[in-house]
């Protein structure tokens, strides 16, 4: 990826962010938000499958920090095993408070993600200054939303993103496995929208396959810097 394909990527990035504080009204959190279709307690755990189909973003997360070390990568996957720690955590008792760490670490993958796509491998400085100021910024949205009940920032952190991960499919190494990453996350957000309807027909919610569908995602993504970093088929073959 050029620099100047990377300047016209920040370029769109901060139209959109733009154009989203200048036509579009504060976004309320709806407290309906908080209300999932399966709340059975099983074992004495509340809303039992919300909190244990997290459990594979806690092995995709130690899988990736057991295989990687560069900086972009450690914290990538320690936001993905700290998904599973904030997740399960409010999916125990769901409220606004609980929700901050539900979604903490999921701004730390989103950032570090779009760091280790939009910076070259062999800049190390450049990665690790952008990183900390896409990590700060994601961090920052979460705050805004707990400040003003806006949850602007936070939707501009996780989908903003997509207007440079779709376009980079076509300009990264080894991209076929981030497509399939992004497929799995657009299903996990159709099944989180569809939740009711998917319990009323099916033994687990949409809530629950949500988040068995965005932990196959991280597992791509996983999938993918493996490859992008040079791992040999053996190091693959642990993740396959």
């Amino acid at each position: 990826m050029t620099n100047r394909v990377r300047v016209m990527m920040a370029a769109a990035f901060a139209l959109i962010a733009s154009a989203l504080f200048v036509f579009s009204p504060p976004i309320a959190q709806n407290q309906a938000y908080h209300s999932f279709a399966d709340a059975r307690t099983i074992w004495g755990i509340p809303n039992f499958w919300n909190v244990v189909s997290n459990l594979p973003f806690a092995i995709v997360g130690l899988l990736g920090l057991w295989q990687l070390r560069s900086a972009v990568d450690r914290v990538l996957f320690s936001g993905v095993l700290l998904t599973f720690f904030g997740s399960a955590y409010y999916h125990l008792a769901p409220s606004d408070a609980h929700l901050v760490w539900d979604r903490l670490p999921m701004t730390i993958v989103f950032m570090a993600l779009l760091t280790s796509v939009v910076t070259p491998e062999t800049d190390s400085r450049s990665r690790r200054v952008l990183l900390s100021l896409f990590v700060a910024c994601g961090a920052a949205s979460v705050l805004w939303w707990i400040f003003t009940n806006d949850l602007r920032p936070y939707v501009l952190v996780q989908f903003g993103p997509l207007i440079i991960l779709i376009p980079a499919l076509w300009l990264v190494n080894n991209s076929r496995y981030l497509a399939v990453a992004l497929v799995f996350y657009a299903l996990a957000k159709l099944a989180e929208f569809y939740d009711r309807a998917i319990f009323a027909g099916l033994p687990i919610s949409g809530h629950a396959a949500k988040h068995l569908l965005a932990a196959l995602a991280t597992y791509f993504i996983l999938r993918w810097r493996l490859k992008v970093t040079g791992h040999t088929a053996k190091d693959l073959a642990v993740v396959s």
